[in-house]
């Protein structure tokens, strides 16, 4: 099978819904306001309400209940706005009916994403762009699922346990994997030529050159977040292991100072968005 061929076996291209789209647009707009930003959310109920939820919460309620998009938006703030609207947007465009365990792709798509930015942050690389593609790393994974579910079950049972392993066995069924799937869907999706390829080559960041710090900064997210998860949570066993030539020249330290309260906040948009 070639890659165009499981597009072809899709019913349907899983798509972000044009509010949605424009909105994603609008937040890489130096020129943006806030205000702005609430009118566009305004026109689609789903993403309206889900921001109208966040505010109320108990992470930013504050003295009084916010009644419209517009009081929400000045409450959550243009980086959170960003954060839902890019979650709702992409984890809404994707069904599955094969058994696959939804909730836990996108827990870890948002752990992987929190990552990507907090690493973003520490060397100076576009933060919000880094989430965008942590959010996004493993969305071919989800095409996969759906166009060739009967491969996908087999893969499933098999339980790589890290992503190169799933590579290396959708590379052996298929012939591609999912990396090269999700850089196929970004294109399509007509997503910045820099997610593209940071997606396309998050397994194999030594062939990003170096002007493109994303894949290997995706690559570091992923195996960091995959030992999270094999130590259950338990950071200082999780930096205890992370030893790996991939790590170098991060602060520990300093990273794993922050990630709890990092992955907090992420987790609770997760939830939010079930």
């Amino acid at each position: 099978m070639d890659l165009h061929s499981l597009f072809d076996q899709l019913h349907s291209l899983p798509s972000i819904p044009k509010v949605a789209q424009d909105l994603i647009l609008q937040f890489d707009n130096p020129n943006t306001s806030i205000d702005s930003v609430a009118r566009n959310i305004s026109l689609d109920p789903v993403i309206a309400a889900k921001v109208l939820r966040l505010a109320n919460s108990a992470r930013f309620r504050g003295a009084r209940e916010a009644a419209s998009v517009e009081d929400a938006a000045n409450r959550l703030g243009f980086n959170t706005l960003r954060t839902l609207v890019l979650a709702s947007a992409v984890t809404g465009a994707f069904k599955t009916d094969s058994g696959f365990d939804l909730k836990a792709f996108w827990l870890h798509s948002f752990k992987v994403a929190s990552l990507c930015r907090l690493l973003a942050k520490s060397r100076g690389v576009a933060a919000e762009t880094a989430f965008t593609c942590g959010m996004m790393h493993n969305i071919g994974e989800l095409l996969i699922q759906t166009g060739v579910p009967e491969i996908a079950a087999r893969l499933n049972r098999k339980n790589a346990g890290d992503a190169a392993g799933r590579v290396a066995q959708e590379t052996l069924q298929l012939g591609f994997g999912f990396p090269e799937v999700g850089a196929e869907l970004a294109r399509r999706w007509q997503l910045p030529e820099v997610i593209q390829q940071a997606i396309a080559l998050q397994t194999q960041p030594h062939k990003a050159g170096p002007d493109m710090p994303l894949p290997r900064l995706m690559a570091q997210a992923v195996m960091i977040a995959e030992a999270i998860d094999q130590h259950n949570g338990d950071l200082e066993a999780t930096k205890n292991e992370l030893d790996s030539p991939l790590c170098e020249g991060l602060d520990m330290e300093e990273l794993f100072s922050k990630l709890p309260e990092v992955l907090e906040a992420d987790k609770a948009f997760a939830e939010l968005l079930n």
